[in-house]
């Protein structure tokens, strides 16, 4: 069984989440689970901020320490028994975080990104793993999976901290034991311990009922009944732009998903590899004056999981687009090369066929390409939708 944390005294509960990939996914789905067992609850993520009536603001932080605790306080006031939290590793390394205390931490692994601010990959984990090491409270509950990307820096971290640490996956302290799919939902039993739940999750891809359950175990760890958590796992829904379908037609599945560094787009890949009938296809491309060295290994990551590779551009800023696409194919040099990111998508969907996914990758719910100093309206799925419907 996973011991929660006693009750925090005049604040709300507060839930963090940090790591390369899928702060978001748990983040959210951390937020509703919170407001589905009963409680008062709001959340911040990269969606904006989430208030006690579940209305969506949009949010862009002040670069204060005072940001977060105000935030929290106004919506303590508001009723809030519970916040969530996204941790980017951009407010944890300019100190957003010195003024929270933080009752239960996940992290969903880490990998490669942001080096063009940080300078060094260690210096990135390093922000990352201060979550655990300066703000978790120490007798707080730190979550990871079991097969965690640098889990052992985790682990280290929880340690020095000497916070208590739960796992989730096989082996964990929470896994999910004997799934069965059924019409893109997975049913099974969630293990607590000795304890066994019936649980039913909205989805069937891997990377996505993890993040489902790391939210499960941060709620529960945060003094959540399992039972209640168990059942509240079917009414969770994703947020827009990870893995989500856009279009089904004539047996031909298009999606798009956030993913924009190698790790992202390794995971994304796997999952819908594993599921894909017919051919994988993916569209992507990178960004501009961002950590150059990724592009390679993006490139090489596409080439490697999917059957066919059109590369295109990303947001390439101020940065010659032919450069940043020149890179990427050092990885993929049998890619088909569409620079203008529209006609990448449309050529992808027409050499689709029955049984085939394609895959956009790397804007997600984006609605903008930034295109030298400008913003260009854009948005990946509007392209979708009007090309399978006039297909």
């Amino acid at each position: 069984m996973i011991q929660p944390v006693s009750p925090p005294v005049g604040r709300p509960l507060v839930s963090a989440v940090t790591g390369t990939n899928g702060k978001t996914s748990v983040a959210t789905a951390t937020v509703q689970l919170m407001k589905a067992i009963g409680w008062t609850a709001a959340g911040y993520d990269s969606t904006g901020i989430t208030d006690v009536d579940g209305v969506l603001h949009t949010a862009r932080p002040r670069r204060s320490p005072d940001y977060l605790p105000d935030m929290i306080g106004y919506q303590a006031l508001a009723g809030a028994q519970a916040i969530s939290l996204e941790a980017f590793v951009g407010i944890l390394a300019d100190g957003l975080f010195e003024h929270v205390q933080v009752d239960t931490a996940v992290c969903t692994g880490l990998g490669r990104d942001h080096l063009d601010v940080h300078g060094s990959i260690e210096a990135y984990w390093g922000a990352k793993l201060s979550l655990f090491e300066q703000h978790l409270r120490p007798d707080g509950v730190a979550v990871l999976a079991t097969d965690c990307a640098r889990g052992d820096l985790v682990e280290a971290a929880v340690a020095r901290r000497g916070a208590r640490l739960v796992t989730v996956g096989d082996g964990g302290d929470l896994s999910l034991d004997d799934p069965q799919e059924s019409d893109g939902q997975l049913s099974g039993q969630l293990v607590i311990g000795s304890d066994s739940f019936d649980v039913t999750l909205p989805t069937v891809h891997s990377i996505a009922v993890t993040n489902l359950l790391l939210a499960a175990a941060a709620v529960i760890g945060a003094g959540g009944a399992p039972a209640s958590v168990a059942r509240a796992l079917s009414q969770v829904t994703p947020p827009p732009g990870r893995l989500e379908v856009i279009a089904e037609r004539d047996g031909i599945t298009a999606m798009v998903d956030t993913a924009h560094n190698p790790g992202a787009l390794q995971t994304a890949l796997r999952a819908l590899r594993s599921r894909t009938r017919g051919k994988l296809l993916v569209v992507f491309g990178a960004g501009g004056e961002r950590d150059r060295p990724k592009r390679k290994e993006m490139g090489a990551v596409a080439a490697s999981l999917a059957d066919v590779v059109v590369l295109t551009d990303d947001n390439p800023r101020r940065e010659p687009p032919q450069r940043i696409r020149d890179e990427v194919r050092a990885g993929c040099p049998d890619c088909l090369e569409i620079p203008r990111r529209k006609d990448a998508i449309i050529a992808a969907l027409a050499m689709a066929r029955p049984g085939d996914i394609v895959l956009v990758a790397g804007k997600g719910d984006e609605t903008e390409q930034l295109m030298g100093t400008r913003r260009v309206p854009h948005d990946d799925r509007a392209v979708i939708r009007e090309t399978m419907a006039s297909a």
